[in-house]
Order: structure tokens, then sequence, then C-alpha cells
């Protein structure tokens, strides 16, 4: 288990959202400005892996290349005195598609699916008009946050970008 530090930066730690086999995903505030953020924080060990640390970059490079209200937003990256590397992105209040799909067996309310199916193909469509090719898109991948534009609705928002392919130029003019 990777220990959970109090401050990452100018970010308070408040507690672990998740954990996986390469880190954590942590939520922590600006004290300042009370600004709520998610951190993404690589393992020290898979951090001194060149290809993994670039992976994780390319994550943010991605992201910000896309810029689509359907794309998680990514703000900075940093890396810490041990060595760990860190992404500090968006907290999003919801649940996964995935979480979703368990809590609900069963066919989901076509108006549901038409709804977050045309945002997800608005943000894909984005994201391959930049040259960016996700490439692991899931139920697990896929964040459900309130949206106050559309009360009755959910915006969804992509995840993870880690494994994305960034190609050279986009195909915008």
């Amino acid at each position: 288990m990777l220990p959970q530090p109090d401050h990452i930066g100018p970010y308070r730690v408040l507690r672990k959202i998740g954990e996986g086999g390469m880190g954590l995903v942590l939520e922590a505030v600006h004290p300042q400005i009370e600004r709520r953020v998610a951190i993404k924080l690589l393992r020290p060990e898979y951090a001194r892996d060149a290809m993994l640390t670039e992976r994780l970059f390319r994550e943010a490079l991605a992201v910000n290349r896309i810029e689509h209200p359907c794309v998680v937003q990514i703000s900075e990256h940093g890396q810490l005195p041990d060595g760990s590397v860190y992404l500090v992105m968006e907290f999003l209040r919801g649940q996964t598609l995935a979480a979703w799909m368990e809590a609900h067996p069963g066919p989901a309310p076509v108006r549901m699916v038409v709804g977050l199916g045309a945002q997800l193909t608005s943000a894909l469509a984005a994201a391959h008009d930049k040259a960016v090719i996700h490439r692991d898109l899931k139920p697990e991948n896929l964040m459900l946050v309130p949206d106050p534009a559309m009360p009755e609705a959910e915006r969804v928002k992509i995840l993870d970008f880690g494994i994305a392919k960034v190609m050279a130029g986009t195909r915008e003019a």
C-alpha cells in the first residue's frame, strides 16, 4: 500500500479516493483558495520508469489539447522529493458508469443513453480533431456528474488518457 502524503505541492490531502496497482487517487484542497482537486499519484518505483512517467505526462498533454467539457481537466503535474510523480485534476462529484450500471441492472433509460451517447461522441470527435485517440474507453473510465445546465440529466466526463495515442499535429487548419 502506497503511503498517503499529507501535502502535495500547495494542496492538503483530505482522503484517498481510489488505489490501483501503479498508484492512487487522492482528494485534496488548496487551503488558501479552497479549490478541491483530485490528484493522481504514481508510486515512486514506477516513477523511476521513464516510459511510465512519460505516459502520465502524456495524459495531461492529451487532455489539455482536447479542451472539451466532457473530458476531465488537468491543471498541473509535478514530482515529489521521493520521486513520485502526480497530476492535479478537477475533482468530480459523481459515479462511474460502471458503478451506475452495477446499481441499476437491466436496460438504461433511452433518454439517458441518447444524452450520454451524444456527449461522448462530441468529446471523442473533439479528441480525434486534436489527434488524440483514447484507447481505453470503458465504463470505469466514464464518470457521470450532475450538470446544473441539465437538472434532470448528467454530464459524462471521460477519464484516464494514460494510454492515449497523441499524434503529431491536428486535423484542424
